[in-house]
């Protein structure tokens, strides 16, 4: 989206395949463009603003650690607890919204907080800044992970409840400012796009299925919170008559509430995960029984060590160190003298090089060179799949995307990528379109089907994970990516 916005040069409302990007709000889109346009178009360029996004998470979990406990070490811990949580060691290295949408969110609640205890102009300024940057990077999220901190404030706090209704103009005004700039822009795109609008929001109510009841809210926390899911959970329910635990604890629940009424995907949920990361703070600061520590170290070794296995089977790099990790990760876990700082940070580090160092030799949606070559040259569009995924940040330019071809994205001469078995249905479609195609390049590479954990080709069975295995090679488990050039 953001080269597409440099290549149309859109900055007000974003574009993808030729038409408006209506379906989430602009304000990453804008930050990736200016950072592409500052830095050039690279992965470094994009994947650093969510890292700086994490960041700015970390430090208010930390921040809030402080203001809650009345001790930077509570906080610095919470802030490693939270590193070391899974979701945030793998969202925080993709371009998506949830992270930093949950980053500024809890900075609009802690500037609040902050404002409650010294009230200043500036800091509630600030709050209502944080707010409305989060309203347009995803404005329901934004609404949830902020909102359930305040309604947790409120809540636990009556003397707090009792000086927001005191101060109610301040809040007015605070509330106007975050509203002002994302209703200007709904505004404008209403009236400009009117039709669009209306059928992003259709798309989006469609896929969110609202009042389906879901248990996919307490899966997602439980991973995403991994290894530390129990030690928070145990932390929540036995400190749950003091100030600060009963406040993390309303936080936690009321930003989950929503989500068991929709579906949803778990990255969601990040917004969570520093109350959670905070309960376990003080847990793991008062005490917890080991049980809870063990536990929770279980899926995570495992995953690991079957990542460290499949690398070292296939002769790729990074297994041993993936290895070594997880034994540190092991030792330290289980030892009852270990302390908490030294627990946390051998989590952080286990997820560091998992997602860092390992997972990356796999080669998930690695692409050919010259592949990279042909897309610099022609007309390419990614069909079905999409793949290769990571073609346009490679090739610097936006390449169009669908699974209905139409004649003018099959004009001649236009290369067309799709993964062998997509081939039947591009086959079906340029018959239907009069069109002929011969093919310009084919590769093998793992391929990611929506998310980088599943990254066998779609349709391979046991037997394929099998051969796998016994060839020493992940070939059984790739998908063929083609590349067809359109003839005149």
């Amino acid at each position: 989206i953001p080269l597409e916005m440099i290549q149309g040069d859109h900055w007000w409302v974003p574009f993808i395949d030729g038409a408006p990007r209506l379906k989430k709000p602009p304000f990453l889109y804008w930050l990736g463009r200016a950072s592409f346009e500052t830095f050039g178009p690279t992965l470094w360029a994009g994947r650093a603003l969510t890292v700086a996004f994490a960041l700015l998470l970390l430090g208010c979990t930390a921040w809030l650690g402080k203001r809650l406990q009345g001790a930077w070490s509570t906080g610095l811990l919470a802030a490693g607890v939270l590193l070391g949580m899974m979701g945030m060691a793998s969202e925080s290295r993709r371009l998506m919204l949830d992270v930093p949408v949950a980053a500024l969110s809890v900075a609009a609640f802690c500037a609040y907080l902050s404002w409650t205890y010294r009230p200043r102009p500036g800091v509630l300024l600030l709050s209502a800044a944080c707010l409305s940057a989060a309203l347009l990077t995803k404005g329901p999220m934004a609404l949830v992970a902020c909102g359930s901190g305040l309604l947790a404030l409120w809540w636990s706090r009556p003397d707090l409840r009792r000086q927001a209704l005191l101060r109610w103009p301040q809040h007015i005004l605070a509330g106007v400012l975050a509203l002002a700039l994302p209703a200007i822009w709904f505004i404008y795109v209403k009236h400009h796009y009117a039709e669009q609008l209306a059928k992003a929001a259709q798309d989006e109510l469609e896929a969110r299925q609202l009042s389906h009841l879901s248990a996919d809210p307490l899966v997602g926390i439980l991973t995403l919170a991994l290894p530390w899911t129990l030690v928070g959970l145990y932390a929540a329910w036995r400190h749950r008559r003091e100030a600060s635990a009963k406040l993390l604890t309303l936080w936690l629940l009321i930003s989950l509430a929503p989500f068991f009424f929709i579906t949803t995907f778990s990255r969601y949920l990040i917004g969570s995960l520093p109350a959670l990361a905070l309960l376990t703070a003080i847990g793991l600061e008062q005490g917890v029984p080991a049980w809870t520590r063990r536990l929770g170290s279980l899926i995570p070794v495992v995953l690991c060590a079957l990542l460290a296995l499949l690398l070292w089977r296939w002769q790729l790099d990074g297994w041993l160190f993936l290895a070594l990790a997880t034994l540190a990760f092991l030792v330290l876990w289980w030892r009852q003298g270990s302390s908490p700082a030294t627990v946390a940070l051998s989590a952080a580090l286990l997820w560091m090089v998992a997602w860092g160092i390992a997972f990356p030799h796999l080669g998930v949606n690695a692409v050919a060179p010259e592949a990279v070559a042909l897309a610099k040259d022609k007309p390419v569009v990614l069909f079905a799949g999409p793949q290769p995924a990571l073609l346009p940040i490679l090739a610097q330019r936006p390449l169009r995307q669908t699974s209905q071809l139409t004649a003018e994205l099959a004009a001649p001469g236009t290369v067309i990528a799709f993964r062998a078995e997509d081939q039947a249905a591009l086959a079906e479609q340029l018959r239907a379109l009069q069109r002929k195609a011969v093919p310009r390049l084919e590769y093998q590479s793992l391929t990611s089907a929506g998310s980088g954990v599943r990254f066998a080709r779609e349709g391979a069975r046991g037997e394929d994970w099998q051969a796998a295995w016994d060839q020493r090679s992940p070939a059984p488990l790739m998908s063929t990516v083609k590349l067809w050039e359109v003839l005149p």
